[in-house]
């Protein structure tokens, strides 16, 4: 699979922005346009509509989305809704819609958040963007990692490398001991990128893209290693410190009780 990543060098925006709220959390089946939207973009219309729902299908992938919104109450809303959705898919017998397996976490995230259980009616002005999407299939003891890929008008922000943590957090929230992806061999950005986290080539598949170029397969092993979950902490704790000082982010639900309190004074 292909790579469309950042590497946090060089910002392609101008200007600080509008404190925004940033979440990181499970993609769910009403995030599928947009992310098939930002895959045609970025990766060339890689993965179908029916296989983004093959992946929440299935209990062996985990998909993430990071979504920019300019009110916390949006975000609120969003996870309200997707527990609505698991809970219009709960039959008599307790089962679940295997599609919206990845609600269940979603809506867990909501976690004292004062958040009505009707949702309040969102103004017009209230929107929400889905900046990237990322994917691992668990294999065994192994973490694939198929894609990732952040929005063109948002790279050079340190967005590729807050999504890949979160997607390495998975990874060892699965027990899984090493991790691996491929990636275009001129894809220098998204190698510089894994590097970070430790990745290193461990081969190369001949032709391997359409346009037969070679990809380079990346390794990482020790994913349980205390120095490899201090690694992964403290890439995201950096990304969240940096996207907060160049543009001005916010987070969700990590600033949840700071963001309330904020906006309960606006």
């Amino acid at each position: 699979m292909d790579m469309i990543a950042d590497d946090g060098c060089t910002s392609l925006r101008s200007g600080p922005q509008s404190a925004a709220v940033l979440g990181c959390l499970p993609m769910v089946t009403a995030d599928i346009p947009a992310v098939l939207t930002l895959d045609q973009r970025c990766l060339g219309g890689l993965w179908t509509r029916s296989g983004y729902e093959r992946e929440l299908d299935s209990e062996h992938s985990d998909l993430l989305v990071i979504l920019k919104s300019n009110s916390l109450e949006l975000l609120n809303c969003r996870l309200t809704q997707a527990s609505t959705q698991l809970g219009a898919a709960t039959n008599s017998d307790g089962d679940r819609n295997p599609i919206n397996r990845n609600a269940r976490f979603t809506a867990n995230t909501q976690i004292d958040s004062g958040a009505p259980s009707k949702p309040s009616p969102i103004r017009r002005e209230q929107k929400i963007e889905l900046l990237g999407v990322g994917c691992l299939w668990a294999i065994l003891e192994e973490a694939h990692i198929t894609t990732l890929a952040i929005d063109p008008s948002y790279q050079g922000e340190r967005l590729g490398l807050w999504l890949l943590s979160h997607l390495l957090q998975k990874a060892c929230d699965r027990s899984l001991t090493h991790a691996t992806l491929e990636v275009r061999a001129s894809n220098h950005p998204a190698l510089s990128l894994y590097q970070k986290f430790g990745f290193e080539e461990a081969g190369r598949r001949k032709r391997y893209y359409a346009d037969g170029e070679d990809a380079r397969i990346l390794w990482r092993s020790g994913l349980q290693s205390a120095d490899c979950i201090a690694q992964i902490n403290r890439h995201q704790t950096q990304s969240m410190r940096q996207l907060k000082q160049k543009q001005n982010y916010r987070f969700y639900p990590e600033d949840l009780h700071l963001i309330q309190s904020l906006e309960q004074k606006v």
